[in-house]
């Protein structure tokens, strides 16, 4: 009995042992190797890496420029998105789902592709600055600061309005009620209490439309690369295919320093989520609670509709037409528009294999995510294990972590990662195999963890009472059950996976090129109709994906509230015909 009570304990033991190190080697260790990197010195560790570079102009000037390329965009957002927010919680507004699809699209759809339709519609010889310039204005210039500015806020703006409209819908109109039978005004009810409670949401949806910012590669990569705008993310990329005697020492250098603001944003975004009213209980509550006139409700609608038509849709459809110009640049006349860069890709096989490493890295993204995150969410929920939440928090910070930071831990780590083993991973799929599930993990662990939630444990406890074993259980109650939100919790890990570019762009080779590498490289090269073409492509995958995922949902809720029904019905039918006693 003691030999197999010891036994026990220590394969429990040793099972925690060899977790706790899978976790370390895969979230933790790459990480501290990049710390390293960056004190590696001839003479070993020192910080004579950080003197030097910081002395450079450049840093300095790649600091400044991730600063305030930043906080201006969050301004941007905060401003957009809260608005946005207000209007689309509060106002009796007719095509609220329609608005909400218009402000989302910047998050739906890659910042490289929003950047990509951008330059084609504001091009240098384009409809509006040809008119701009013909009227003696100036020209609108996207390859600037402002251009950079602009660009990331409008990425950023649903980040925003999805955190703030959800506090402003959970704020209860009892509140507004109690105020206003106080004396207040509608107006003042709405400074004292629905803005100073949505005040944390809102500074929390700013904190994160920062790190949004400063993590974000493809839109500096774009606009700021070929004008000489460094921003840390792209300077981190120069110096890292650089491949001079310090490239490597120096790009892990200014990854630390861009690891440290992402890592004080993602501290102060916590900060002001602990500081919300704990409003998260209440259910969101979708009552209009601001009545505009009729005439004021339309000439608000339609001017949000419009505006958001124009800068989320316009661009989109200049993008496809730019697509199908023979020669990028010279009009939209019949005579110019042709499929036939459509035709080269599909012929082109370096686009083909791009496209195939593409589905491929998500679809084996997506089942490694489902099947862990399920595990650990299971182990969460119901073991209340300690180990998950180490898990957890490690792959939170592999995701808080920039992308570009996270790639370049990835060649120092995977090279050896245990002394003495040289798995030979860089250069191939494995590696970006491996860097998209650190970095996705803790998206599906949140999502696993919400449907576990939703399975009462009664119906385990029950089928373990029948005599199933724990195979049994999750093969005809667990399985059956978390299949639709777990699959819909990993479309999200899916499309992110397929279009992904910052990871790509350190650690792909030439024989591993993703969808998303492969449209940066045709812009770099000057092939503007064949990276509109690509992503004109991506777009129509990506809304296509998007939009059966929302079709799936609804679909799944409604059979959710039909067996709801049939249930309630049930219990409503005696189980006894109440006279069959007398009879």
């Amino acid at each position: 009995m003691r030999v197999r009570q010891f036994a026990h304990t220590f394969g429990s033991r040793a099972l925690k042992t060899a977790f706790y190190g899978a976790v370390f080697l895969f979230f933790i260790a790459p990480l501290l190797r990049l710390l390293l990197m960056s004190f590696a010195g001839e003479a070993g560790y020192d910080a004579s890496h950080y003197v030097r570079l910081l002395a450079e102009e450049r840093t300095r000037l790649a600091v400044r420029n991730t600063a305030i390329i930043g906080t201006s965009a969050t301004a941007f957002s905060v401003l957009f998105g809260g608005g946005f927010a207000f209007l689309v919680a509060y106002a009796n507004l007719k095509r609220r789902r329609l608005a909400e699809v218009l402000i989302l699209l910047p998050f739906i759809i890659p910042s490289y592709i929003i950047t990509l339709s951008w330059t084609g519609l504001l091009s240098g010889n384009g409809a509006i600055n040809t008119w701009l310039t013909s009227a003696g204005l100036p020209a609108v210039n996207l390859y600037s600061m402002g251009g950079i500015i602009f660009v990331h806020g409008m990425c950023a703006t649903p980040i925003v309005y999805m955190i703030v409209k959800a506090m402003l819908r959970r704020i209860p109109v009892d509140l507004e009620w109690a105020s206003m039978a106080a004396g207040y005004t509608r107006r003042q009810t709405m400074l004292r209490i629905n803005l100073a409670l949505a005040a944390p949401a809102v500074a929390s949806g700013a904190m994160l439309s920062f790190l949004a910012t400063i993590d974000n590669f493809s839109i500096p990569a774009f606009l700021g690369i070929s004008s000489g705008i460094p921003v840390l993310s792209t300077y981190i990329y120069e110096k890292a295919i650089g491949f001079g005697p310090s490239s490597f020492s120096d790009a892990a250098v200014l990854s630390v320093l861009l690891s440290l603001l992402a890592i004080g944003g993602t501290l102060l975004e916590g900060f002001f989520v602990k500081r919300s009213p704990g409003l998260e209980s209440v259910g969101e509550d979708a009552s209009t609670r601001i009545e505009l006139t009729p005439k004021v409700r339309a000439a608000v609608e339609w001017s949000l509709l419009g505006g958001l038509f124009a800068f989320n849709i316009v661009p989109l459809l200049f993008m496809a037409l730019s697509a199908m110009q023979k020669r990028y640049g010279l009009g939209y006349a019949a005579d110019n528009l042709t499929v036939e860069n459509f035709r080269a890709l599909l012929t082109n096989a370096g686009v083909l294999r791009a496209v195939r490493n593409s589905l491929l890295l998500a679809s084996v993204t997506c089942a490694v995510c489902i099947v862990v995150g399920t595990a650990a969410a299971y182990l969460k929920v119901r073991k209340k294990s300690g180990a998950v939440k180490v898990l957890e928090k490690s792959a939170s910070l592999a995701y808080a972590i920039p992308g570009i930071v996270l790639a370049l831990s990835m060649i120092f780590h995977w090279v050896e990662p245990i002394p003495g083993v040289r798995p030979r991973i860089y250069g191939t799929i494995g590696i970006l195999a491996v860097a998209y599930v650190t970095r996705y993990l803790v998206l599906q662990i949140k999502g696993s963890v919400n449907a576990m939630l939703t399975v009462e444990p009664a119906l385990e406890e029950a089928a373990r009472a029948g005599g199933s074993g724990a195979f049994a259980v999750w093969l005809k109650i667990l399985v059956p059950l978390l299949a639709k939100p777990v699959l819909a919790s990993a479309f999200l890990v899916f499309i992110p996976a397929m279009t992904e570019l910052t990871l790509s762009s350190i650690l792909s080779a030439a024989g591993t090129k993703t969808i998303g590498l492969t449209v940066f490289n045709f812009q770099q090269a000057g092939d503007y109709s064949l990276a509109a073409a690509m992503s004109a492509v991506v777009v129509l995958i990506v809304l296509g994906g998007y939009g059966a995922a929302l079709a799936y949902k609804k679909l799944f809720e409604r059979q959710k509230e039909k067996k709801n029904e049939t249930t309630e019905a049930g219990a409503r039918i005696p189980l006894v015909r109440p006279d069959a006693g007398a009879r």
